[in-house]
């Protein structure tokens, strides 16, 4: 009786497809994962880091519950620019994040593609 060799692997971190990890380790650079930290260490410093997203996203918050419900004023209007200069400086933070994650996300695919078919 002729059995096929598994098209798994077990290793430390779970079963693996056994295909796509000698894929991998004949062309992927786990270094590139430590480099996408770098990047999003330096996008996060660039845009205040995710402390200063929240803050803005909870100013932005209280802005909008005073212009659109009418709530007494929570922010002073003279620490902030207009609503809608609060909402484009948050959106262009978020835009840059979202471009600095997605750029990290190519690296992170490959090893998503390591989860096992037992279907084989």
């Amino acid at each position: 009786m002729h059995i096929p060799p598994a098209s798994f692997r077990v290793t430390p971190y779970g079963e693996v497809d056994a295909k796509a990890l000698d894929a991998l380790r004949e062309s992927y650079e786990t270094s590139q994962l430590l480099n996408v930290v770098d990047r999003l260490d330096a996008c996060l410093s660039e845009i205040g880091g995710i402390g200063s997203i929240r803050e803005d996203f909870l100013r932005l918050h209280a802005m909008a519950m005073t212009v659109l419900e009418g709530s007494p004023l929570t922010v002073t209007t003279s620490d902030v620019d207009s609503i809608w200069e609060q909402a484009m400086s948050l959106q262009e933070d978020i835009s840059a994040l979202c471009s600095c994650l997605q750029a990290g996300s190519k690296y992170v695919v490959p090893l998503a593609a390591l989860a096992p078919d037992y279907q084989d």
